[in-house]
């Protein structure tokens, strides 16, 4: 497949997903397929022992993990990703909800400079959102690449969480695509 095919392959699988996202996925799908990851993931030994991670503020088509985080705060630190100009992402401490902000790229709530951003290294565990994974744990994620960029900068476990309107064998994949350690689908 040569690259520019393997990139508009890209771009159709995201445009499906996000259409099937907006038909598929109601409010109480949402709440209970969420619900479902974070009770595997609570059980993941990359997730019982990691002091540091990095979780993220869920779009609408993206596993809410909020409740995790929630009772995850004075037991691990954790991180929320922000988005740094076009090409980077950082993680900085999640202090309260109150505290985030609205991001003006994607209307998701992040958290904002003060606290300063935790080193790559510093990670020990990343939970990912992303619209796909293969059976290989390759990620389709919404095209931008800060998940990219920053997982060639960290050695951190990587658990994959999606809804998985799509599950397909293999997702084209680059160079520079790293599988996730697990992935994690609502049990239903």
């Amino acid at each position: 497949m040569e690259a520019n095919e393997a990139i508009d392959t890209k771009q159709s699988l995201r445009r499906r997903l996000r259409a099937l996202g907006r038909e598929r996925i109601t409010e109480t799908d949402r709440v209970q397929w969420s619900r479902s990851i974070v009770e595997q993931l609570r059980q993941d030994p990359l997730w019982c022992e990691a002091k540091h991670v990095g979780l993220y503020s869920a779009l609408p088509d993206e596993p809410d993990l909020r409740v995790l985080i929630d009772e995850s705060v004075g037991t691990k630190s954790i991180y929320l990703p922000r988005v740094l100009g076009e090409v980077e992402m950082a993680f900085y401490p999640f202090v309260s909800w109150d505290s985030l902000e609205r991001s003006k790229s994607f209307g998701l709530y992040e958290p904002t400079l003060e606290q300063g951003a935790v080193a790559p290294e510093e990670l020990d565990l990343l939970i990912i959102p992303a619209l796909a994974f293969d059976r290989e744990g390759f990620r389709l994620g919404r095209g931008k690449g800060y998940y990219d960029r920053y997982l060639a900068r960290t050695r951190a476990g990587r658990l994959g969480v999606s809804f998985g309107l799509l599950r397909p064998d293999h997702l084209p994949t680059d160079p520079w695509d790293l599988p996730m350690d697990h992935v994690y689908y609502p049990l239903h």
